[in-house]
């Protein structure tokens, strides 16, 4: 699902009228998501998942045409892990 389709989705489930504030609406919670992960580097949501901000480490890289070896720079990247009952909705178990 594309972003574009995700607003227009959430735009008729709530029966909003303004595409304009509910993509304002959409992006406040991933501003306030992100601080968050900066604070704490991990946000639970009981149930759904737990999204995370981890350290990568600089890895070697070797490209044939390349005389030597590289290194990529470390960099934090944020990993989303589903819980049980995200997993189940997604199953399709959760009517049960």
């Amino acid at each position: 699902m594309t972003e574009g389709e995700f607003v227009r989705f959430y735009k008729k489930r709530n029966k909003s009228k303004s595409h304009k504030e509910v993509k304002k609406k959409i992006d406040l919670f991933w501003d306030v998501l992100l601080k968050a992960l900066d604070e704490d580097k991990k946000v639970v949501f009981k149930g759904w998942g737990v999204f995370e901000k981890r350290e990568i480490k600089s890895r070697k890289i070797k490209v044939p045409m390349w005389e030597k070896e590289r290194y990529t720079e470390p960099k934090e990247v944020i990993k989303f892990r589903a819980g049980k009952g995200l997993i189940k909705m997604a199953e399709g178990d959760a009517d049960e």
